[in-house]
C-alpha cells in the first residue's frame, strides 16, 4: 500500500519551477508535482543524497526533506469517518511508543475547519 520514496517540499516562492524540475530530474528525481503554494519532489531512496546536494548547490531551501512512505493510492474520507480518522492520528502521532505514522486518507480542507 505505501512506497518508499525520497520526499522534498519547496516553497515556490524559492525556485522557478522549470529550472527546478530540471535540476532535480538531472540529480535523480522521479517526479516533481505542485501542492498549493509548495512543489513537492518524490525520488527513490538510494538518490535522496544526490537530490538534497543539488538543492543545496543550487542554495534553494527545502520545507521538508525526509525518506518517507508515499501511499499508492488515496481514500476520501468525509463527515463523522474524517473526524474519526483525525482523532486516530491524533492518538497516535502523541503516543510515546510510536515514532512515525503514515496514512492514505484524503480529506477535504473544509472537513478540517469543524
Amino acid at each position: 500500500m505505501f512506497d518508499r520514496k525520497g520526499y522534498f517540499v519547496v516553497e515556490k516562492s524559492a525556485a522557478d519551477e522549470e529550472k527546478l524540475f530540471e535540476l532535480v530530474l538531472g540529480a535523480g528525481a522521479d517526479d516533481m508535482r505542485e501542492d498549493g503554494s509548495n512543489f513537492e519532489i518524490l525520488t527513490a531512496p538510494e538518490n535522496f543524497e544526490a537530490v538534497r546536494a543539488a538543492l543545496e548547490s543550487a542554495g534553494i531551501a527545502t520545507a521538508a526533506a525526509e525518506i518517507s512512505m508515499m501511499p499508492q493510492n488515496y481514500v476520501k474520507l468525509e463527515g463523522k469517518n474524517a473526524q474519526t480518522m483525525l482523532n486516530l492520528m491524533e492518538v497516535l502521532e502523541d503516543h510515546e511508543d510510536i515514532q512515525n505514522v503514515w496514512a492514505n486518507f484524503d480529506i477535504d480542507e473544509s472537513e478540517l475547519k469543524d
